[in-house]
């Protein structure tokens, strides 16, 4: 076991090992590349579920959502209220409160090199040979697709509540508009390049500006999204956690709170001696990803008319079981009851994984 556990990458699953250090009584160390943490655009929603490992401050919580509405192809699907809870959080904030929450050492502006092992903190080079590797998506070697999202001012959708999901059979992807400090967060992520999904979100928000009122554009960026599903593994002596491992649910895109589970769990299993990819192979969460892909990938055989057809068939019941990764299979069997070639399907997606 290691003094002090080093960690590479200032983001939900680096904050959540450091966090887990903490609770063992060792000491974390955290080098980030960026000059601040999580400035990865994403949606920055977390669902109300118990198996988050820490506890979200309520004021890095920027807005309650008390439901969902599921649209394919502009057409509406499913809705849901109540059932399906969760914070949009300020992300950055909510990462520092957790580092500091947790006694780690936090360098910013210090990349990671993995072609020999060292980060540069303030000039400085120092190996880093043992750890934890939570770099993001650059690090991780499986499928991937691209996000793009734009910060949005928008006068009617001020007391949003809920989030707002438009599943596009063409892109195998989906717009999103989810409410943000200052008006909402519109995207869309899938199957095309990083400028043409850019153009289709900038089409997509002034095909809706009714529903958004007089808007205003603030900010896009974008970024590469794991989807491939967990690939453990390590470099250079470091274990790769987080996103660098594939922990995003590759259907809805919900990358914080399966990194934060996926560091929070590999950090308890190295101090404490036990076989890193091992211990996050076999999570619950993995599995969930692994349920995820597979229904991915039975997406991109279908055509688009089949993919249309198929997401329209699933109950709202089986979505946010799905969705959420609560996988209750009970709850999924009586929703699915009335359709017993859907639900061999479904079931098949999810025993196999």
């Amino acid at each position: 076991m290691a003094e002090a556990l080093n960690i590479v990458g200032a983001g939900p699953a680096g904050a959540s090992a450091a966090y887990a250090a903490s609770k063992l009584g060792f000491r974390a160390v955290v080098y980030e590349a960026n000059p601040r943490p999580a400035v990865k655009p994403c949606g920055r929603g977390i669902p109300t579920l118990s198996n988050l490992p820490f506890e979200v401050p309520k004021e890095r919580v920027i807005a309650d959502i008390k439901g969902a509405v599921l649209y394919v192809d502009g057409v509406k699907s499913v809705e849901v209220r109540d059932t399906v809870r969760g914070y949009i959080v300020d992300k950055e904030g909510m990462i520092r409160d957790v580092i500091a929450s947790s006694g780690a050492e936090l360098y910013t502006s210090s990349p990671y090199n993995a072609s020999n092992g060292t980060v540069k903190v303030n000039g400085q080079v120092r190996e880093v040979r043992t750890g934890l590797l939570a770099g993001g998506v650059a690090f991780y070697d499986g499928e991937k697709i691209y996000g793009v999202q734009a910060i949005v001012r928008a006068p009617r959708l001020e007391s949003m509540d809920y989030l707002y999901i438009d599943f596009d059979t063409s892109l195998i992807g989906y717009y999103w508009i989810f409410p943000a400090e200052e008006g909402v967060e519109v995207g869309v992520g899938g199957f095309e390049s990083p400028q043409r999904l850019r153009e289709l979100l900038e089409r997509y928000i002034e095909k809706h500006k009714e529903m958004l009122g007089s808007y205003s554009i603030l900010s896009i960026a974008g970024a590469p999204i794991a989807v491939g599903g967990v690939s453990t593994g390590s470099v250079r002596g470091l274990f790769k956690v987080g996103e660098a491992a594939g922990f995003v649910l590759p259907l809805t895109g919900e990358g914080i709170r399966p990194s934060a589970i996926s560091g929070y769990e590999a950090a308890r299993a190295y101090l404490t001696g036990l076989d890193v990819n091992s211990v996050l192979e076999s999570l619950n969460i993995s599995r969930v990803v692994r349920v995820h892909r597979s229904i991915l990938k039975a997406l991109k055989g279908m055509s688009p008319e089949r993919r249309r057809d198929f997401m329209f068939e699933i109950p709202a019941a089986v979505h946010e079981e799905v969705a959420l990764g609560t996988m209750n299979i009970n709850r999924i069997v009586k929703a699915l009851a009335s359709k017993p070639l859907l639900a061999a399907k479904i079931m098949k997606y999810i025993m196999i994984s």
